[in-house]
């Protein structure tokens, strides 16, 4: 099948190549060609209906989906040889028995990016090739290029994983490499990167939440305030956008799905508090937690103050009537902390990190790792930062003792 020059360029933003009308919807179906070759999605329905205006969106995403669907076919059949790392990463991505595709669709486009940065950097070598010294190249070319140590651990991580792949796939070659090069993985010491040590204070989130306010981003105060009292992680108070890849239902906007965040169906009708089921242990813990606000007068107040006839949908809203964008609410914060002159290191994830500090001179560890919604202790032991300060209790209680 011929594509017009458009797939490419963009040059005609109507053209919309693999979509077809069903009935009153759309649908982005590959051709025979490519799905003979066993690529993985076989239908794909649309956002929206006819007559709905959204033409331009749709044909942008039918483009989208029709790139990536080429650049998959291109690189499967016509420029990756059997039995290198190239050829054994396609099959991971696009099999659809892989273990990919398993995960939540947020988490495999993580993975993805990770995956793709693996092949682009070994993507030509053979598995039958790949050995302790040259696993070992690997790991010391990415130290000399600066690569984080958490970068690193993150990408011998993802290599364990295509690994794990091409033990099950059942290619008796494929999966005596793939055995021999994870028990060499198995025995590297890979560092992660030193834990995090920057958590914003209480003081700090008064003045953020002052500034945030003075410049009506009342998303912004919300967020944060909802972040540090409850110690919440962000997609569980806003939410994010994902690319919606099935026919669920939702908000969704241009080709995206808003999933995870707070809604006004999780809070009480009098204010009283909020019940929400953690989105990162729905599987492991899914009992819902419940939130009491009656102690929280600031953070009740301003969700009472949204007018009745807001109290529909997303918590959280920007002045679009949508949930933040990805990344817009991390982007507000450092303009904040930067305005304000606070450490230039503070991100708005450190909010959840400062409530749980401040919340580990109050209670004991098993509460403490319970309030934060961890399954383990070591979990909330990375959150928990100033360990001096719990030095420094320790000796002021023996003082007064």
């Amino acid at each position: 099948m011929n594509f017009k020059q458009s797939l490419w360029d963009d040059s005609d933003p109507l053209y919309a190549p693999c979509m077809k009308k069903i009935r009153n919807g759309y649908f982005w179906v590959p051709p025979k060609k490519y799905r003979d070759q066993g690529y993985g999605i076989k239908t794909y329905k649309l956002e929206g209906a006819v007559g709905d205006g959204e033409d331009m969106a749709r044909a942008r995403h039918a483009r989208a989906l029709t790139r990536e669907m080429v650049d998959w076919y291109n690189g499967v059949t016509e420029g990756k040889q059997p039995g290198t790392w190239a050829w054994l990463i396609a099959r991971y991505l696009n099999d659809e028995d892989s273990d990919i595709w398993e995960v939540r669709s947020n988490t495999r486009k993580q993975y993805k990016e990770v995956t793709y940065m693996i092949e682009r950097a070994i993507g030509s070598v053979f598995l039958a090739e790949t050995d302790f010294t040259r696993m070992r190249a690997w790991q010391r070319v990415m130290r000399e290029k600066g690569r984080s140590a958490s970068y690193i651990k993150r990408w011998y991580n993802h290599l364990s994983m295509i690994l794990s792949y091409g033990i099950k796939i059942g290619d008796a070659e494929t999966r005596d490499d793939c055995l021999r090069i994870k028990a060499i993985r198995g025995e590297m010491r890979i560092k992660g990167g030193a834990r995090r040590q920057v958590f914003i204070t209480r003081q700090d989130v008064d003045l953020v939440v002052a500034e945030a306010d003075r410049r009506g981003w009342d998303h912004m105060s919300l967020s944060l305030l909802l972040r540090f009292e409850l110690m919440l992680r962000g997609v569980d108070v806003y939410g994010q956008w994902v690319p919606a890849e099935n026919n669920e239902g939702g908000i969704r906007h241009h080709g995206a799905i808003w999933v995870d965040g707070m809604t006004w169906d999780m809070v009480a009708p009098d204010v009283s508090q909020i019940t929400k089921q953690i989105s990162k242990t729905r599987d492991s813990m899914p009992e819902p937690y419940t939130f009491d606000l009656t102690h929280l007068p600031d953070l009740r107040r301003r969700i009472m103050a949204i007018p009745l006839d807001k109290r529909t949908g997303p918590l959280i809203v920007d002045q679009s009537g949508l949930p933040p964008k990805q990344g817009m609410v991390s982007k507000r914060f450092k303009i904040i902390t930067r305005h304000l002159g606070l450490d230039e290191a503070l991100q708005i994830r450190d909010g959840r990190a400062g409530g749980i500090t401040e919340a580990k001179a109050m209670v004991d560890p098993y509460t403490l790792q319970h309030a934060a919604q961890h399954q383990n202790q070591n979990t909330t032991d990375r959150y928990a930062r100033d360990r001096s300060g719990s030095a420094n209790k320790v000796i002021e209680m023996r003082a007064k003792r």
